[in-house]
């Protein structure tokens, strides 16, 4: 009975297998494989789990010897190499483990003597050649410490590897050029972005936002040489920045663009710096037939602000979208005291309506009671 329905589940997929001792005989050899593959995979966590534990060891064993010295060297003007005398090479691994945690932590003169261990004792050398060497995880690995500390003197290296075929590669090379604000590499990184498949907007956009607020200036003069992609980038990081010399520019793509996602950043950008010189054109994405683009529109004009716009708010109170429908009531929220008192109004008005669900649920997430007076 097994073997027929066996057979019967192999044959739906065209599988033809033999009858009699054969079949239990292959039945057999196959489980005997699958086990031996189980029990490999076990054993290859076990061994992972070991190797984890035994770095975190001695991670550990190196932090109990030296975080007295560690600790008192941090925010101090010594010498660094004092510092490492008695660290053999072989311990750079755990060294820069205990660096890396520290990093994200520090900041003023403590983050400054972390860095100067990267960039002037045998540390620098240990990383160069990581730099240096063909494989992943040193090259990462160099990159981020060389970004992180701010070296000058590996530039030439790290736009090397700009091109690699591994996105991991190109990213931390990236970041590590837009750390040390290495402005001349900008065009570089742009181009080999264009190059990496797997590479997301969002990675790309916070590489750009590692370089110092500079950037802009950069991009301001590149803005309008760029395809819709890389222009809503560039607009997306003036906005990050607060970046008003861009205005001028951005209004040009905003009247001309036809592009749906570079449009919503351009009416973005013209609401986070409340730039009154794009109220007309905000005033006719108001009627969009895009959702996206019309609620834009709505939270943009609610940040530049205006009482003769609420009105306005209100009646996207009552449209199908709801979309449109929070928009409307956050803009009137952030209207004042006269939106707060609508809003209250709409709450009241007909407890049943899409609208009034909308201005209670804006209300309550505001801790305003309705019946406030």
């Amino acid at each position: 009975m097994i073997y027929i329905q066996t057979k019967n589940f192999f044959l739906s997929f065209g599988i033809i297998i033999p009858a009699g001792k054969n079949f239990l005989f292959i039945l057999s050899q196959l489980i005997i494989f699958l086990s031996i593959v189980s029990i490999l995979l076990v054993i290859v966590v076990l061994i992972i789990r070991l190797i984890d534990s035994y770095d975190q060891r001695r991670k550990n064993d190196f932090l109990n010897k030296w975080e007295n010295d560690f600790y008192h060297y941090l925010g101090s003007p010594a010498d660094p190499n004092t510092l490492l005398k008695g660290v053999k090479k072989s311990q750079y691994k755990y060294l820069l483990m205990v660096i890396r945690d520290l990093f994200s932590v520090l900041d003023g003169k403590d983050l400054e003597s972390l860095k100067r261990i990267i960039n002037e004792t045998s540390v620098y050398e240990f990383l160069l050649n990581d730099l240096k060497s063909k494989k992943t995880k040193r090259i990462i690995r160099a990159a981020y410490f060389f970004g992180a500390s701010g070296n000058q003197n590996v530039k030439s290296i790290l736009f090397g590897h700009l091109y690699s075929n591994k996105t991991d590669v190109f990213i931390f090379c990236a970041r590590a050029l837009a750390r040390i604000n290495a402005l001349e590499y900008a065009t570089a990184i742009l181009h080999a972005a264009r190059f990496q498949k797997e590479l997301s907007t969002d990675i790309l956009i916070s590489i750009l936002l590692e370089f110092k607020s500079d950037v802009c200036n950069y991009l301001l003069e590149r803005v309008v040489l760029e395809d819709d992609y890389y222009k809503r980038i560039a607009i997306q990081i003036f906005r990050f920045h607060g970046f008003r010399e861009a205005a001028e520019i951005v209004l040009k793509i905003f009247q001309t663009s036809t592009n749906k996602k570079l449009l919503v950043e351009c009416i973005k950008y013209a609401g986070s710096i409340e730039c009154i010189d794009a109220i007309p054109q905000l005033w006719e994405h108001f009627e969009h037939p895009d959702i996206e683009v019309k609620t834009a529109a709505i939270e943009a004009l609610a940040k530049i602000g205006g009482k003769e716009l609420i009105p306005i708010f209100v009646q996207r109170l009552y449209e199908e979208s709801f979309e449109v429908n929070i928009a409307a009531a956050e803009a009137l929220f952030d209207s004042g005291e006269k939106g707060i008192k609508l809003l209250k109004v709409v709450a009241k008005s007909n407890s049943d309506s899409k609208a009034a669900k909308v201005a209670r649920m804006i209300l309550s997430e505001n801790f305003i009671e309705i019946d406030d007076e």
